[in-house]
C-alpha cells in the first residue's frame, strides 16, 4: 500500500498496514471499536465513498462512536480519516470499483463537505515558500512547457489559455501531440517544464519527466501528495487536495488553486496592463465576443 505524508493531518499514520495495526490495537478493548475496526478492514475501499453516518450504520454502531474511533485513531475527526485514508487507495482503486461504490450512495453531502475542505487547504497552500517559487519560474521562464497526460491533463488548456494571455511562448503538450516526441530536443537552459499529475500516475508521463530530467529540464509540479512520483524529478512542488469520492476524481480544487496561480503571477508581470489592453482591442476588431445588439 502507497504511503502517505503526515503533514496535513494531527495523526501519525502514513501507511495503511499502519493504519490497520492502530485499529487493531485500540479495539482490543472495546467491542465498539473491534466492530468498526473489522468492518474497515473488509470494506476499505467501499468506505471512502461514505459518509461517518453511512459507515455508522453498516457496521451498527452511533455516528458519534464513529467520530470517537477516529479520535482515537490520532485524526481530528472522521472527515480527515477519510482524506488519509483515499490517499492511501486512489491509486488503485478502478473505475469499475468506484462505479459500484458510487451506484449505491446517491448522498453529494459527503462530496461537498470534502470539497470545501480541501478550498479551506488552500490559504495554506498559498503560503508556501514553494508557491511563491513556482510564481518566479512562471514569470521568468523564457519558455514554458506545460506537460501532463491522461486525465489530469484535462486541466492544461485552462492553464495555457490564461498564460498565453499575460505572456508569450507559452505551450501545452501531452502524448498525442506531435511535440511529445520532440520535447527532449528543446533548450533546457532556457524552457521550464510544469507538470500537472493526480493519480492514477501516468507511466507515460512519468517516464517522459525522467527522461527531461536527465538531460537537465527544470521541473516544477503540481500533484495531490509528496508521496507522488513526480516529487523526486521536481522543484518546486506545490501538493493540492483533490476529491475521491465520486466515480472520477473531481478537480475544482486544482482548478482554483490554478486560477490563484495565475492571478498571482499576473500581478506580478510588468507592463501586464499594456499587454491586455493591445489584447482587447484585438479581440474587438476581430468581433470576437457576442454583443447583444439591442
Amino acid at each position: 500500500m502507497s504511503k502517505v505524508s503526515s503533514t496535513n493531518f494531527k495523526s501519525n499514520i502514513r501507511e495503511f498496514s499502519q493504519l490497520k495495526k492502530q485499529m487493531f490495537e485500540i479495539s482490543q478493548n472495546s467491542s465498539v471499536y473491534e466492530k468498526l475496526a473489522y468492518y474497515i478492514e473488509k470494506n476499505y475501499k467501499h468506505i471512502i465513498f461514505m459518509t461517518a453516518a453511512e459507515v455508522a450504520e453498516a457496521a451498527d454502531v452511533s455516528q458519534g462512536s464513529v467520530s470517537r474511533f477516529c479520535s482515537a485513531l490520532g485524526y481530528r475527526g472522521y472527515n480527515e480519516f477519510l482524506h488519509n485514508l483515499q490517499q492511501f487507495m486512489r491509486e488503485e482503486i478502478t473505475a469499475p470499483q468506484r462505479l459500484q461504490y458510487t451506484s449505491h450512495n446517491k448522498s453529494i453531502g459527503n462530496i461537498l463537505n470534502m470539497e470545501h475542505k480541501n478550498i479551506d487547504e488552500l490559504e495554506a497552500i498559498l503560503n508556501q515558500p514553494a508557491y511563491q517559487k513556482l510564481i518566479n519560474k512562471i514569470i521568468s521562464a523564457r519558455e514554458l512547457v506545460l506537460v501532463s497526460a491522461r486525465m489530469s491533463a484535462t486541466i492544461l488548456p485552462y492553464a495555457c489559455y490564461i498564460l498565453n494571455k499575460i505572456r508569450n511562448n507559452v505551450i501545452a503538450v501531452t502524448p498525442d501531440s506531435p511535440l511529445w516526441n520532440t520535447l527532449e530536443l528543446r533548450d533546457p537552459k532556457v524552457t521550464e517544464i510544469l507538470t500537472i499529475m493526480f493519480p492514477r500516475y501516468p507511466n507515460v508521463l512519468i517516464n517522459k519527466l525522467e527522461s527531461l530530467k536527465e538531460l537537465g529540464f527544470s521541473i516544477s509540479a503540481v500533484t495531490d501528495s509528496i508521496i507522488s512520483p513526480i516529487t523526486k524529478l521536481s522543484d518546486p512542488v506545490i501538493t493540492v487536495p483533490i476529491t475521491t469520492s465520486s466515480i472520477f476524481d473531481i478537480y475544482s480544487t486544482p482548478l482554483l488553486f490554478l486560477n490563484l496561480l495565475l492571478r498571482d503571477a499576473a500581478n506580478n508581470i510588468d507592463g501586464l496592463d499594456k499587454r491586455l489592453d493591445r489584447l482587447e482591442k484585438m479581440e474587438e476588431k476581430n468581433n470576437i465576443y457576442y454583443r447583444n445588439g439591442r
